[in-house]
C-alpha cells in the first residue's frame, strides 16, 4: 500500500503539464458541471468574482493537504468578490461525499464533478492539483502546478490585487 501512494504523490507532484489543448476563457466560462448533490453549475454564475479553481482528486496526498488552506483562503475573503471552486476529477458523487465526511475540515466552498474527466481533458490539464486563478471577468491570470499554501502571503497578495480590481 505505502508503495501506491508513493506512485499517486509522484504522479500528483510531476511538474510536467502540457498545454497542448490551453484552456480558453471562454471555454472556461462556459464550463457547467454538477456538484455533489448532482445539481448542474456553471462557472459562468461566478461571473464578477476573482475564482480559485482547483482540480483534485480524493487519491492525490497534495490535493487533500492543500484542501484546508483553501477553505481558510475563501473565509479570510468572505464578503469580497472572491470563490473557490474545486473540481474533483473522476470520482463519483458517492466517493466525493465520503471523502468530504472523513475531512477534518468542513469545507464549504463549492465542490464540482468531472466524473469522466472529460473538461480536465478538454482544457489541456495534464496533472493533479491544478488550479486556475481567475480574474473577475474569467480570464485566467495564473496556473499552478502542485499543492500549495493558499492562505501563506504571496497567494494572498495575488488574489486580493485581482479582488481590489473586482471592487
Amino acid at each position: 500500500m505505502p508503495k501506491i501512494v508513493t506512485v499517486l504523490s509522484i504522479f500528483c507532484l510531476t511538474l510536467v503539464v502540457s498545454f497542448s489543448a490551453q484552456a480558453t476563457d471562454e471555454e472556461l466560462q462556459s464550463l457547467s458541471l454538477v456538484d455533489v448533490e448532482e445539481q448542474p453549475i456553471s462557472l459562468e454564475s461566478f461571473k464578477g468574482k476573482v475564482i480559485l479553481l482547483n482540480f483534485w482528486a480524493t487519491w492525490c496526498p497534495p490535493c487533500i493537504k492543500e484542501m484546508p488552506s483553501m477553505e481558510r483562503l475563501r473565509n479570510q475573503l468572505t464578503g469580497k468578490p472572491f470563490e473557490v471552486v474545486a473540481i474533483n476529477v473522476g470520482e463519483s458523487p458517492t466517493t466525493v461525499s465520503s471523502f468530504m465526511l472523513e475531512l477534518d475540515t468542513e469545507l464549504t466552498f463549492p465542490i464540482l464533478l468531472d466524473q469522466d474527466a472529460k473538461s480536465f481533458g478538454q482544457l489541456g490539464l495534464r496533472g493533479l492539483p491544478m488550479t486556475l486563478i481567475l480574474d473577475h471577468e474569467g480570464n485566467i491570470i495564473e496556473k499552478v502546478l502542485g499543492g500549495r499554501d493558499w492562505d501563506d502571503k504571496k497567494s494572498v497578495d495575488l488574489i486580493m490585487q485581482e479582488v481590489d480590481k473586482a471592487l
